[in-house]
């Protein structure tokens, strides 16, 4: 079960593997909403800032999302499409969330 940090508040929550990083922040009591599932609206934009290699690979679709976005760098993903795999991972929340 791996389990993410979120930044900047350092809490932490374990959940499943296979989960999005997106049920890992609403369980951690987070209020983050996305009303698509698909990155179409950037709510759930955030930076993964520790273990890319452990979520499920960028697709072509959120690549080019990300592409079209301001403020997005290397580290971004979009919460909603981003599946945690076995390995721990560290975020950082954006805007509003991000305290």
């Amino acid at each position: 079960m791996p389990t993410i940090t979120i930044k900047p508040s350092g809490k932490t929550q374990s959940v499943p593997d296979g989960s999005t990083l997106l049920a890992a922040i609403q369980a951690a009591g987070f209020p983050m909403e996305c009303t698509c599932s698909t990155g179409k609206y950037d709510s759930c934009h955030i930076f993964l800032l520790e273990g890319r290699k452990g979520l499920e690979k960028m697709s072509k679709t959120e690549n080019e999302r990300l592409e079209n976005m301001i403020g997005v760098a290397s580290k971004s993903r979009f919460a909603c499409l981003a599946t945690l795999g076995t390995e721990d991972a560290t975020i950082e929340l954006l805007g509003a969330l991000s305290g």
